[in-house]
């Protein structure tokens, strides 16, 4: 196979794609930027009374949130509850968020870990995923996929540059945002009123002191002593009788 500067053309021409792939979705999530920030997702379904058409149009919707980040998941939640059946409502969003958390997971992968890594440093909310050894720890998604204040799509992004495992990534992702999807969908706006998403995100940034402390004494004081207790193995009966 030729190579040009040292790279193959397969390789080359894998980058080159990555970069028109992120430097198309870049431009189209700034020039589009008020449009799809305040999307009109009741508009767009007002054009059918289908639930199937509606559906698709919802689907399409998270497809291209999944892809340029800036589309909001409550306006979309809150939207679709107004408009479709409770049931269908739940049903398509909980499609939705799958299908979005998939896509942005794929698009990292693609994109690759350096352009990933580089994108997400870029931003305050992006350092912090950075900055934490995450990618391997289940229960650490789980959490953060509970808790709204983190974003959904840039912790998508992140692990599937990161190279977390697909279906673990994914069960923990739709487990973790599943509770609000039903939520949102079913109280709307009300769900701010019923329950205090604010007290509780503050309830979490509290409790990740007191994990950590939990942490460390389990690691440096309940282990070491397990593990000496562990070592120090009671004498035999051969070795009492040669101490007498």
């Amino acid at each position: 196979m030729s190579k040009q500067g040292g790279l193959s053309r397969r390789d080359l021409f894998l980058i080159l794609l990555r970069c028109a792939v992120a430097l198309t979705l870049f431009v189209v999530a700034i020039v589009y930027y008020d449009e799809l920030a305040h999307i009109d997702v009741k508009k767009l379904l007002s054009v059918t009374e289908s639930v199937a058409l509606m559906s698709g149009i919802v689907l399409a919707v998270y497809f291209v949130k999944a892809l340029v980040f800036v589309v909001p998941a409550s306006l979309v939640y809150v939207a679709v509850g107004a408009v479709m059946p409770p049931a269908a409502a739940v049903a398509v969003n909980l499609a939705g968020i799958f299908l979005e958390v998939t896509v942005t997971y794929f698009l990292g992968r693609f994109l690759g870990k350096e352009a990933v890594y580089r994108l997400l440093s870029r931003s305050a909310a992006g350092r912090k995923i950075l900055n934490k050894k995450i990618q391997d720890k289940a229960a650490v998604l789980l959490s953060i996929r509970a808790i709204p204040a983190f974003p959904i799509d840039f912790i998508s992004l992140f692990y599937g540059a990161s190279g977390c495992g697909y279906f673990k990534y994914a069960l923990l992702s739709f487990v973790g945002i599943s509770w609000r999807v039903v939520l949102f969908t079913l109280l709307g706006d009300a769900v701010f009123r019923w329950i205090p998403i604010d007290k509780i995100i503050l309830i979490a940034i509290c409790a990740i002191p007191v994990g950590v402390a939990y942490y460390l004494i389990k690691k440096f004081v309940v282990e070491p002593r397990r593990n000496q207790s562990a070592t120090e193995v009671p004498p035999s009966g051969e070795d009492r009788a040669e101490k007498e």
